[in-house]
């Protein structure tokens, strides 16, 4: 048989049809993924804006603006009824909507520049333009010498979104560092509203209320390295992990020191205790990168799509998919998934790997655990990521609540442990003090005793949020076992619950320095389209600035 042509051409013969099937199927997919993607990006007819995975829409009637200059936005912002800012759309939720359908999303990706100002004391600051990402960002000033207090939670996050939905991490939001934000207003006129002004507690996090923000002032601090490191434990019954919750809280004593977290592993019971060491600030800060500049931070956006067949094929297959699934196939498949995550994000045999993989949910690929910083970067690990995001359609969910009494905060943990098959890979609890800022997901009014919040959050497949079993059931027993919970204004759990309330609404009636209540002032002026009276800021009827855009 050795040679026999005939055989030769009969197997050659039957590799060639599949190849040949296979080739044409991917081609059309890229055709198709391709078509999608540039419609969003060079704003064709009929491109509607998405977030970053396209899964949220503002539907096609709605008009698309990519300002680049400050005269641009202000005619822009005079030209429309209702105008949303947005930007890397980094949201599980459509609050980046404007009001009136015929209304205007303005992109603010192009506003990226930064000043950094050091003063006499060893003091810095950095004042932002709202569309830079943060991981671009805090590449710059560690060029510098400097860094933010806490580490960004995402690199892909716009400075704009993070400071108006109040995004943290270790512990702590960045608003807590804010020193000053700046606002083109309902009337296109520019102001800036600092820490001390009387309504700088409405300004720190405005979930887009008070205006488009321009760029943000941030106290910033000499580079300190972060030893990171894990301990593995069973899973213990809730009591315990409150307790051993309330611990950590314990040992954070000021802002210089940084919250640990407890990553849960549902499907294998395993329990994960994180610490973050902060080392002292020895860096000497610089006004000008003159040393080795770090790699600029780029995503190029890949996965916008959301705008034709494609995406509607893929959301057809997800539902299919997860529809016909049989739970205990689904948390069989949790197995394998949440080893190979904790193997990869925790073994410290597998540092290096991290490393050099650019993984970034690790603090290596970030530079936090090294003497020198490294930066942010995007990496091939990045948009595996970002793949495994859109094949599945993961959102990211956050519930918070009190850590006291203990009593009730376990009866909340209890809520969202036992809807364990939406958590996919694991489930992050956090602690944070309150802060007052008035639209802080973790508000406690000025004055008071501050509050131990805790946030758990967690991804899950859209598909099965959908369910009756995912979102709408989470939520109700919430309501029932959790009073008074509430969401991270950049995630999800917004589709079946609105009645959600905290804040001041009340401060809003109280009269500014020139006796102009802060409801009837240009800063909340809603031809801009954010929405009724402030009164009512606290009911999730609002719109943000398309979270952690």
């Amino acid at each position: 048989m050795k040679g026999d042509p005939t055989l030769l051409k009969f197997l050659c013969g039957g590799l060639v049809w599949p190849f040949t099937v296979l080739t044409i199927l991917v081609a059309g997919i890229a055709a198709l993924w391709l078509e999608e993607l540039a419609c969003f990006r060079d704003n064709k007819p009929g491109a509607q804006w998405v977030n970053w995975v396209g899964e949220f829409s503002c539907g096609p009637n709605v008009t698309i603006v990519r300002p680049k200059t400050l005269i641009e936005l202000q005619d822009t912002v005079g030209k429309h009824a209702s105008v949303r800012a947005a930007a890397t759309g980094h949201s599980f939720n459509p609050f980046a909507c404007p009001d009136n359908l015929l209304g205007a999303v303005v992109d603010m990706r192009a506003f990226k520049k930064i000043e950094v100002t050091l003063g006499g004391n060893g003091s810095a600051q950095v004042k932002a333009e709202s569309g830079i990402t943060m991981g671009q960002l805090q590449n710059e000033i560690l060029a510098r010498g400097l860094t933010l207090r806490v580490p960004p939670g995402n690199s892909a996050y716009t400075v704009g979104g993070c400071i108006a939905t109040g995004c943290h991490n270790l512990g702590q939001s960045h608003a807590q560092d804010l020193l000053a934000v700046t606002f083109v207003l309902h009337n296109g006129t520019v102001q800036e509203v600092k820490r001390g002004d009387l309504d700088f507690s409405a300004a720190a996090v405005s979930i887009g209320r008070l205006g488009i923000i321009l760029s943000a002032t941030l106290e910033v601090l000499p580079y300190r390295t972060l030893q990171w490191s894990t301990e593995q434990l069973p899973m213990p019954e809730t009591p315990e992990v409150i307790k051993l919750l309330e611990q950590m809280t314990e040992r954070q004593k000021s802002r210089e020191s940084v919250g640990n977290k407890l990553v849960f592993y549902l499907a294998t019971r395993v329990m994960m205790m994180e610490y973050w060491v902060p080392t002292g600030r020895a860096a000497k800060p610089e006004e000008t990168n003159s040393g080795s500049p770090l790699g600029p931070y780029h995503n190029p956006q890949g996965f916008r799509l959301g705008q034709g067949r494609f995406s509607n094929i893929l959301d057809r297959m997800r539902h299919i998919a997860f529809g016909l699934a049989p739970h205990w196939w689904l948390s069989l498949l949790q197995v394998p998934a949440e080893v190979g995550f904790r193997g990869l994000h925790a073994s410290p045999l597998l540092s290096g790997v991290r490393q050099a993989l650019g993984w970034q949910h690790s603090p290596e690929a970030r530079g936090e655990a090294s003497a020198r910083p490294v930066g942010n970067r995007y990496t091939w690990a990045g948009w595996i990521d970002e793949v495994t995001n859109l094949i599945m359609g993961l959102r990211h969910v956050e519930v918070i609540f009190p850590l006291h009494p203990p009593q009730k905060a376990a009866k909340c943990l209890d809520a969202v442990f036992a809807h364990k098959h939406l958590a996919w890979w694991r489930l992050n609890v956090r602690t944070q003090k309150s802060e007052s800022f008035l639209l802080s997901s973790t508000h406690s009014p000025a004055g008071s005793e501050p509050v131990t919040f805790l946030r758990v959050d967690f991804v899950a497949p859209g598909a099965l949020l959908d369910m009756s079993s995912g979102e709408a059931s989470l939520t109700a027993q919430l309501h029932s076992q959790c009073p008074g919970w509430r969401k991270h204004w950049g995630k999800g759990l917004f589709a079946t619950s609105a009645e959600e309330q905290w804040g001041e609404p009340q401060v809003f009636l109280t009269p500014l320095g020139d006796g102009t209540p802060l409801e009837s002032s240009d800063h909340v002026h809603h031809q801009v389209g954010y929405l009724e009276p402030l009164v009512g800021l606290c009911t999730f009827v609002v719109v943000c600035w398309f979270c952690a855009a």
